[in-house]
């Protein structure tokens, strides 16, 4: 899967969920900021991945802001609709980005999030990223699939933390 990552206007990566139902991937348009922020401010359940998304709108847009300031930023549509956003933003940590996403409660569990991470990964390789870093409750049993499937491994240290910690070197990893 190779989504353009030139500065553009691409066209996105269509993929299937688990029902059959088409999602569309594409690259952060300042057009979607509108729709980003009604999906964060209707997101739920809120705070619940290390305070993120924040629950007041006010804060929402602070951390907007500050996330789309850099970094890769992911649409995932279905139907028209903002179901996801996933996205790397840098870190300390030269060549290294810090991974999210967050997907609407209803479209959980249909292979969309996999297929997002996917999407991600590859881009941020695109992109010229080193590797990827992002943090998981160990009990999250489907996020912590979801990151495997699209080659992130945990750093053994952090695997009993409440916050467990998970990396993906993108210069080991080929494309999926």
């Amino acid at each position: 899967m190779n989504i353009h990552t030139d500065m553009g206007d691409p066209p996105g990566i269509t993929v299937p969920d688990k029902r059959g139902k088409t999602v569309e991937v594409c690259l952060f348009h300042p057009a979607d900021r509108g729709p980003l922020l009604r999906f964060y401010e209707d997101f739920q359940p809120k705070n619940d991945a290390q305070g993120l998304p924040p629950s007041h709108p006010i804060r929402i847009r602070q951390w907007i802001n500050s996330i789309l300031a850099g970094g890769l930023h992911l649409i995932a549509r279905r139907d028209g609709e903002l179901i996801g956003h996933a996205f790397v933003v840098p870190t300390d940590e030269p060549g290294i980005g810090e991974y999210a996403i967050f997907l609407r409660e209803d479209t959980r569990g249909f292979g969309v999030g996999t297929a997002l991470n996917r999407i991600a990964v590859d881009a941020a390789r695109d992109m010229g990223w080193q590797g990827l870093w992002l943090t998981v409750e160990p009990k999250n049993r489907s996020a912590v699939r979801s990151y495997e499937n699209a080659g992130f491994r945990f750093v053994r240290k952090t695997v009993f933390w409440r916050d467990a910690e998970m990396r993906l070197d993108l210069q080991q990893q080929t494309k999926t």
